[in-house]
């Protein structure tokens, strides 16, 4: 029961802009009984998070901290790491409120088809001819409103009646194309790598919200790195992610590939369509079909046969 008689908490927000890159070590500034730290995008020219993006950080205490100490330490510290700030350091006042169930009000599920994405905090509003895919907020690209990730579930689904064994997500984000080919091909072997740490640690995440046994491993950017004691070849091969590391990849993803390989790409623009389809015809791939959607495009490949 609640205390009539008790007064609310004092929240304070403290908030600045700063370098996607640079968001791990300033989490690292904060001192864990801070009641929590969020971040979102503020500016970016790409679908996928880049170092050099703006991004803002608001950081939740209760009780009110002595700004210009704060700030003035929080300055040291970033001078001493090599970070820059792209704003003032805020701090105002917030409302207090059950924060987690404020959050979860916000969250709008997505309807992609036959699935339905959304957090694992609101599964309950699931239609019953809907399948389920839980996707929770997150720094990593792929919770299933940009464009380029409906798309790419269009074209796995359109191939639902295929007998896929194999399938390979590379540049994976929060996991959602491999959970998404999870549900369509429930007895494949999914395997999905990402370069970045924080996209597996993520995805890992998610894959517990959504029971899944998909493999998710980091890479590097200079090679897929395919774990041992997977197959070389795969039957379908998806990935959502920029031009030109696509472009860079054409070779690789032909070495992976055999004769019915289904290749799905996405993540580029259509006037970045004609160097995709460049670099993957001298590589060995014929285009087979294409969607569009507010400019962005996804392809889907057939290997040449010769």
């Amino acid at each position: 029961m609640n205390n009539p008689f008790s007064q609310p908490k004092l929240i304070y927000k403290l908030s600045f802009i700063l370098k996607y890159k640079d968001i791990e070590v300033f989490e690292k500034f904060f001192p864990e009984d801070v009641l929590g730290i969020c971040t979102s995008e503020v500016e970016s020219s790409t679908i996928d998070s880049q170092d050099n993006d703006l991004w803002v950080m608001e950081v939740l205490t209760e009780g009110k901290p002595e700004i210009d100490s704060l700030v003035d330490t929080l300055k040291i510290y970033a001078k001493t790491q090599g970070l820059l700030f792209y704003s003032e350091v805020t701090l105002q006042q917030v409302e207090d409120k059950d924060w987690v169930a404020e959050y979860q009000k916000q969250l709008k599920p997505i309807e992609i088809g036959s699935f339905f994405i959304t957090s694992s905090a609101i599964s309950e509003k699931c239609p019953k001819d809907k399948v389920p895919i839980y996707i929770e907020a997150s720094r990593a690209f792929g919770t299933g409103d940009h464009a380029t990730t409906s798309l790419c579930i269009d074209a796995m689904s359109s191939f639902k009646d295929q007998k896929i064994n194999t399938v390979f997500d590379i540049g994976t984000g929060s996991g959602i194309l491999s959970f998404v080919a999870e549900k369509i091909w429930p007895n494949a072997k999914i395997l999905a790598c990402d370069i970045e740490e924080v996209s597996i640690k993520i995805a890992k995440e998610n894959r517990f919200c959504n029971n899944s046994n998909v493999y998710f491993y980091q890479n590097s950017e200079q090679d897929l790195s395919i774990p041992k004691g997977w197959d070389k070849k795969f039957d379908l091969i998806v990935s959502n992610i920029l031009a030109s590391p696509l472009i860079s990849m054409s070779k690789a993803i032909r070495s992976i590939s055999h004769e019915g390989t289904i290749l799905i790409l996405s993540g580029f623009l259509d006037y970045q369509l004609s160097n995709i389809v460049e670099a993957y015809n001298i590589s060995g791939f014929t285009v087979g079909d294409s969607l569009q959607k507010d400019r962005w495009v996804t392809l889907i490949f057939k290997v040449k046969i010769n």
